[in-house]
């Protein structure tokens, strides 16, 4: 079993659902950058417990969410049904999502891509993506700044949350695979503990432009966070948005 699916199987243990200002000024930020509309199909993918697709339905965007994990998906659909929202929501890894010419969007944020086993299945997940918009459709990538987690890099450090639960993280950067391996131990404050590991693959501006290219879209922006301030190497966070191209032209 990969690390993506044991860790998120029983839900992520260190973090819980949060209908936050922040959610909402990021969904604010999606509809804006990618000019939607009530009744536009956006398609959420890697929607964990449903933090944007449930402020999307409620702005009047039909969404359609998919995860891998039964257990994010079974809780998004208990924080949606407490708002009187039923989104639909397909349990699926997210290179085999079976969508044609669907969506006028499809989102995918909060670093939930680059956890696949090479650049090859990372690149499936593109494709796929772009098998899933319709002609004109957008797709907005909320990942990780490489350049500017560099500049900041912690090997080791620790987080409690709101519960008192304490994780504590090991991690290393392969500078020649441009992969973050990390441990993490969560100690829980009832006593309990439990450990994991991770691998995700950190890209550059340039690596998903190219990857974009080949899969048919065409990289239209990027900018260094919701704010919508530009790129910069201080980045924490990289929002790249590509377009599909319009009738009469097909993806890769």
């Amino acid at each position: 079993m990969a690390w993506y699916e044991e860790l998120f199987a029983d839900g992520d243990p260190a973090r819980s659902y949060v209908q936050s200002d922040r959610s909402r000024a990021e969904v604010d930020f999606v509809i804006d950058k990618l000019e939607l509309a009530p009744g536009a199909r956006v398609l959420d993918l890697c929607c964990g417990m449903g933090r944007h697709l449930i402020d999307l339905a409620r702005r009047g965007c039909e969404v359609v969410g998919v995860d891998l994990s039964a257990h994010m998906l079974e809780k998004a659909r208990e924080f949606a049904a407490a708002e009187g929202i039923e989104p639909k929501l397909v349990r699926c890894d997210m290179r085999e999502i079976d969508f044609h010419a669907e969506f006028d969007a499809v989102i995918n944020m909060a670093t939930a891509f680059g956890y696949l086993e090479s650049d090859a299945e990372d690149e499936k997940v593109i494709h796929a993506v772009c098998r899933a918009l319709k002609p004109g459709g957008r797709f907005l990538l909320d990942v990780m700044s490489r350049d500017g987690l560099m500049r900041v890099f912690q090997a080791r450090d620790w987080q409690q949350n709101a519960q008192g639960d304490v994780m504590y993280s090991d991690r290393g950067f392969d500078c020649v695979a441009g992969r973050v391996h990390a441990r993490e131990r969560i100690i829980f404050a009832d006593g309990r503990r439990t450990d994991s590991s991770h691998s995700v693959r950190m890209y550059t501006c340039s690596e998903y432009g190219a990857m974009f290219e080949r899969a048919g879209l065409r990289l239209a922006e990027v900018l260094g966070g919701f704010d919508g301030s530009p790129l910069t190497i201080d980045c924490k966070h990289m929002i790249v948005i590509a377009k599909k191209p319009g009738s009469g032209e097909t993806c890769a």
